[in-house]
């Protein structure tokens, strides 16, 4: 049985939204002092990555309590064990959120079960449309292969090529409106993309999101 993948629209409202925006602008962390794009040679375009702001869930007063309080409702009790806003310079590859073999084992080990990753579009720039893509690896030759769709999916550069014949497209969720959600069982191989054209750079972002990763409480 395949993994869940779940897109609801609308999922909180664009008023909320703002809300979130503000509240976070307001306590102005360095997004600087965060990771952000780094050099990724798996990338035609060189690099990859975002800057991610702490949602600060110590903080009783912020908004982002009731967007994870209407996720228990609708998908049941969890332990947060990463979570961000994420400010996107350049494309994510095909990625699983698996760590390690040592990290994997250690969730087994501490008796966490299988939970959700929640993304929640909160803006993006004028001219193109993101998305969510998601694969299956080895690749099924029933669905469209990676190299079937390289414009909306990141390109991989010419000595990583041969990567991309190890998946085939599943499932493509195009983002609609800021305040969609879009969630997934965890540890599915997925990446970012986009509809229309965009010019990425590292200095600046393209869109921001919430990322909620979650195992269920046991």
């Amino acid at each position: 049985m395949q993994k869940k993948i779940i897109h609801k629209k609308n999922y909180i409202s664009i008023d909320q939204v703002d809300q979130i925006r503000l509240y976070y602008d307001k306590i102005n962390d360095s997004l600087l002092a965060s990771k952000g794009p780094y050099i990724n040679e798996r990338a035609k375009l060189g690099y990859s990555g975002c800057w991610d702001r702490n949602l600060h869930l110590e903080k009783l007063d912020g908004p982002i309590h009731k967007i994870i309080d209407k996720l228990k409702q609708d998908f049941g009790n969890f332990f947060i064990h990463q979570s961000s806003i994420r400010y996107l310079s350049a494309p994510l590859m095909p990625h699983s959120d698996i760590q390690s073999i040592e990290w994997l084992k250690k969730l087994r080990d501490d008796g966490w079960q299988p939970g959700y990753t929640f993304l929640v579009p909160l803006w993006w720039k004028k001219g193109y449309t993101p998305g969510t893509a998601f694969f299956n690896s080895p690749a099924n030759i029933t669905e469209p292969l990676y190299s079937d769709m390289l414009d909306i999916l990141p390109k991989y550069s010419e000595q990583c090529k041969k990567d991309s014949m190890n998946f085939s497209v599943r499932e493509v969720v195009k983002w609609e409106s800021p305040g969609d959600l879009v969630a997934w069982e965890n540890h599915q191989w997925h990446c970012s993309c986009h509809y229309g054209h965009i010019e990425y750079n590292k200095q600046t972002w393209a869109k921001e999101f919430i990322s909620i990763e979650t195992w269920k409480i046991p």
